[in-house]
């Protein structure tokens, strides 16, 4: 028998020690103290290995796709929304069924990679400001406004442009098409 199984067996009769009918119950606690002596295992063991629902709080939706992901990265399972009991409205928090430990590496991942994302959306805003136009004409920076500027915020300006290279130029006037409430192409052209 591998040590996970074991260790899943071990857990099964742990279950029934804690929720089992009388005798039942009695029988599986005796033969859980029994398997624990015998593999050398502790309380702690197996509370390591408990699954449980954990729940991870969100405030946008930028932060609850991260975390989506996060949880799905690390249980390999996807995550379930939690409704208002009195409300029936949709909470700002997502659960999964995981292991302590596994909390705790979705707390640190979602904490360290959603402070990376918002960095990096700052970044991406500036590009698609910068493609499309969005700064008032003649805020470029200038050749001494570009010396003042530190070196972080220099790889920034270059990554946003970099990235603003790769991105689609959005016009007004495309969307609007000739105003005559079709792009054009069709049978009423002329």
């Amino acid at each position: 028998m591998t040590q996970e199984a074991l260790l899943q067996k071990i857990k099964h009769i742990q279950a029934l020690a804690e929720r089992g009918e009388r005798g039942e119950k009695d029988r599986a606690r005796e033969l859980l103290a029994r398997l624990m002596e015998k593999y050398s295992l502790t309380e702690a063991d197996l509370e390591n290995e408990r699954v449980e629902t954990a729940w991870f709080t969100y405030h946008d939706e930028l932060e609850r796709r991260i975390l989506q992901q996060i949880i799905y990265a690390v249980t390999g399972k996807p995550s379930f929304g939690c409704v208002g009991t009195y409300t029936n409205r949709k909470r700002k928090k997502r659960g999964v069924e995981c292991t302590a430990a596994e909390k705790l590496e979705i707390e640190a991942n979602h904490a360290f990679f959603y402070e990376a994302a918002k960095k990096e959306m700052e970044v991406f805003l500036y590009a698609f400001y910068m493609k499309n136009g969005l700064f008032p004409s003649g805020d470029k920076v200038e050749t001494k406004e570009w010396e003042e500027l530190t070196p972080e915020q220099k790889e920034e300006v270059l990554k946003a442009s970099m990235m603003a290279e790769g991105m689609e130029r959005h016009t007004l006037r495309k969307a609007l098409g000739d105003g005559s409430g079709h792009e054009g192409g069709g049978l009423n052209d002329g």
